[in-house]
């Protein structure tokens, strides 16, 4: 094709998506039917992971849960059967070990069968600056928060290939999308985890597993405890979300088989600038919104003895 057929295609598709993004945005566009797929989601035993499995268990799927709290994973399963979940399979894994995920993800497969549905939300945060975060809870920040999206992804990515069906969700953080004062490692963990999920959704359409879905979802802070203490300067326009609306966002946005989710709306906008303005404005910018201060109180999610 030469340039002046391939440029006069680009630019009809370019409008042809224009508007069909304008209609969507109007008219809501059909969510898909999870009764009876096989969910596994990880960190599942508290926070948003048991508010999605509780989402999941009243859509009718099949729940897998994962943590490395087997007591508050056996709970979200106990909460998920509550709320209608016919089938629930609960197994203790760390995620920061590869071998253990390979580990459980062959029993899983071996005792529930082909998951359909992985969302990788297991996460941790150091929450001190870097040069005071311990080499180990670094390397470990990466192990849970990066690496474990690759192992999960090799574990059950081929079988949804095989069928040209599934659905890969990377729970990332708007500190995937830029860097915040006091969270280098963790930003560092999320902008992988978003590299890597984007990657991984180019690769399916490049290989025609059009039926093998991706969501990125990229929220600000969350009130479940992991970021206790942490502060916002215009709550209006970047709220501490509510786990409740963030997670049924969460699971509208799988349902729609949506790519990208930001959370909150205002996010969409100060990402939008972030690449049209200089360094200096984005310094200037960036304390008007209090990002060189999220992290100044950070005491984060208190361990029960």
């Amino acid at each position: 094709m030469n340039f002046f057929l391939e440029t006069l295609k680009v630019l009809f598709l370019t409008i042809y998506l224009l508007f069909e993004s304008l209609i969507l945005w109007i008219i809501p566009s059909r969510r898909k039917n999870v009764a009876g797929e096989l969910v596994l989601i990880t960190g599942a035993g508290s926070g948003i992971g048991r508010l999605l499995a509780l989402e999941f268990a009243r859509l009718g799927a099949t729940l897998i849960l994962w943590d490395i709290n087997e007591e508050g994973n056996k709970e979200t399963s106990r909460l998920a059967k509550k709320n209608g979940a016919v089938r629930v399979h609960t197994y203790t894994c760390d995620c920061s070990k590869r071998e253990e995920i390979y580990r459980v993800a062959d029993q899983v497969k071996k005792e529930v069968g082909d998951v359909t549905i992985l969302i990788n939300n297991a996460g941790i945060v150091t929450g001190k600056k870097f040069i005071d975060s311990p080499d180990a809870l670094v390397e470990k920040t990466m192990q849970v928060n990066t690496m474990a999206h690759f192992w999960t992804c090799k574990a059950f990515l081929p079988a949804m290939m095989a069928s040209n069906h599934g659905h890969i969700v990377s729970i990332a953080s708007s500190a995937g999308l830029i860097g915040v004062n006091g969270l280098a490692d963790y930003c560092a963990s999320k902008f992988a985890a978003v590299g890597f999920a984007e990657s991984i959704g180019l690769e399916m359409l490049a290989l025609g597993k059009t039926g093998v879905k991706t969501t990125i979802v990229c929220p600000y802070f969350i009130n479940t405890g992991m970021f206790d203490g942490c502060t916002t300067k215009w709550p209006r326009f970047l709220p501490i979300l509510e786990p409740d609306y963030a997670c049924k966002t969460i699971v509208d946005a799988i349902l729609k088989e949506q790519v990208y989710l930001i959370m909150p709306r205002g996010l969409y906008i100060v990402f939008g600038f972030k690449n049209l303005i200089s360094a200096k404005l984005g310094v200037v910018l960036g304390d008007y919104f209090g990002a060189f201060h999220f992290m100044d109180h950070f005491k984060g999610r208190v361990k029960k003895e």
